[in-house]
């Protein structure tokens, strides 16, 4: 395995010198060291035997652990960036005795816990012991023990579409955060037409010399809902995302930025409305005569999402542009 590893430019071995290179990565270490005969050997496994991608394998990869760093014997990562580590592996030299096998064991946990690695793999000669690691329970060693550690395919397949595309979007903070605010913001606007259907004659009973005298129609109920929906949305943001980039500003500009967010989530919404081409959708006769009424007032909303949404996104951005992030 070692002599079609050097064919495959995975490994290089220059005896005389004393030396050994893991390509790609270029990283090279003392052939004589007591624990690197098995870090050749974990190292051309998991590329000859588990299929990973060389490029996603780091050798004596440097682990901050609190204010110290410590330096991981193999580290295999999820991606091709290298920035998700999958697994841990800890190799050691062969005639190691039971408790120290056990202990390198518990210094792979030691950084799948600092890396949030999902596997341990620890290494020496014939000894071997795998673990896939429980989130929110790092000191089990039984039930979490696993024959071997999953190959690269496995690992691909243990994902779900959907769970690659969540995945996706948490590291998307942007996009993330406009899904958020933008659920709440439609959520809100959904609760208060609701509402506003349902005791519609509540309100026209109170307001009648509105519609009577001024010509007051279902549009002015429309705009009095996206206006609630978003200063919920800013009340919701200013409580649960106080430390966000749209939020965490100087008290001199918090009113100014509410302003301008408050802003971005209306105008769309406003417009919209404001340009139905229907000359009566906003009038009580038809308003009375549909079989939903609430679709009245969720129509026009439904269009201007699309452009509240892109509206958020473009709001976000700007605001990490200007931090510099």
């Amino acid at each position: 395995m070692i002599r079609q590893a050097q064919r495959d430019r995975y490994l290089f071995l220059n005896k005389k010198q004393d030396k050994v290179s893991y390509l790609p990565q270029g990283k090279t270490r003392k052939l004589s060291n007591p624990e690197e005969s098995v870090q050749i050997q974990a190292y051309l496994s998991l590329i000859y035997k588990f299929g990973y991608p060389a490029e996603q394998i780091r050798v004596c990869e440097h682990i901050k652990i609190g204010s110290s760093s410590r330096e991981a014997d193999i580290v295999v990562y999820e991606d091709a960036d290298c920035k998700t580590p999958l697994i841990i592996v800890e190799c050691k030299k062969p005639k190691i005795s039971a408790a120290g096998f056990y202990e390198a064991i518990d210094q792979g946990f030691s950084y799948a816990a600092a890396t949030h690695a999902k596997y341990v793999w620890t290494i020496a000669g014939k000894k071997s012991a795998a673990f896939k690691v429980m989130p929110g329970k790092i000191k089990e060693r039984h039930k979490n023990r696993i024959r071997r550690i999953p190959t690269y395919k496995q690992s691909r397949k243990s994902k779900t579409v959907v769970r690659r595309k969540w995945e996706g979007l948490k590291n998307h903070a942007i996009l993330g955060d406009t899904l958020l605010f933008s659920v709440v913001l439609i959520l809100s606007t959904l609760l208060l037409s609701k509402v506003a259907a349902e005791y519609h004659d509540w309100i026209y009973e109170r307001t009648t010399f509105l519609w009577e005298d001024y010509g007051m129609n279902e549009l002015w109920i429309y705009n009095l809902i996206i206006s609630l929906a978003s200063l919920f949305s800013l009340f919701f943001g200013a409580l649960f995302m106080r430390s966000h980039r749209m939020f965490g500003v100087q008290k001199g500009k918090k009113r100014t930025m509410l302003f301008i967010i408050g802003m971005i989530l209306l105008i769309p919404a406003w417009y919209v409305g404001t340009s139905e081409p229907d000359a009566l959708w906003w009038t009580l006769d038809s308003f009375k005569s549909r079989e939903y009424p609430i679709w009245t007032y969720l129509w026009p909303y439904i269009k201007s999402i699309p452009f509240q949404f892109f509206a958020v996104y473009a709001l976000i951005w700007l605001a990490s542009k200007a931090e510099g992030r």
